[in-house]
């Protein structure tokens, strides 16, 4: 007795089920590439953006006060500045520990936050002469530090340079 075998028998070959286990993996490890990619670009956007907002408030509070003050003094160090406020009390921003200090008779604390470092605080001042008001340049830089016993990735690090110029409104 003979059984009909028929040429039309349903199922996959060996060879098509690796043609196709092979373009799933090639197709999902594209995938998990992109998807890393995505998840290190939001970090690296996330620590850029936590360091931005440290120096944009440290030299938006240095300007207003700075720029209001009635009187500045530069000398005591390229990393500090004394000024005297309207009400005739000082204050002195200064570069403590990695970051932005301001101490004065009533409030003493830090314009950044523990999570990043400012390096580079310097203060250039053209005391006023004739009526024309003072003019102070405050520079620095604020970087996110890597983690403590990590070697920090390129990647993952960002670093930003804040630079502004005030005159005085002491005419």
């Amino acid at each position: 007795m003979r059984k009909n075998i028929s040429k039309n028998a349903n199922g996959f070959t060996l060879i098509e089920l690796l043609v196709v286990t092979t373009l799933l993996g090639i197709i999902s490890t594209g995938i998990a590439q992109i998807f890393f990619t995505i998840l290190k670009g939001g970090a690296k956007a996330e620590i850029l953006k936590e360091a931005k907002q440290n120096g944009d408030y440290a030299l938006s509070i240095m300007e207003r006060m700075v720029r209001n003050a009635s009187a500045v003094d530069c000398a005591s160090a390229p990393d500090s500045i004394e000024i005297t406020n309207p009400d005739f009390n000082t204050t002195t921003f200064s570069l403590t520990g990695g970051k932005i200090a301001s101490s004065s008779a009533s409030n003493n604390g830090f314009l950044t936050g523990g999570t990043v470092f400012v390096s580079g605080l310097t203060f250039g001042c053209i005391q006023s002469s004739g009526g024309i008001p003072s003019v102070v340049t405050i520079s620095f830089t604020v970087s996110q530090p890597p983690k403590s016993g990590v070697t920090p990735n390129p990647k993952e690090t960002a670093s930003v340079f804040f630079k502004t110029t005030v005159s005085l409104r002491t005419y």
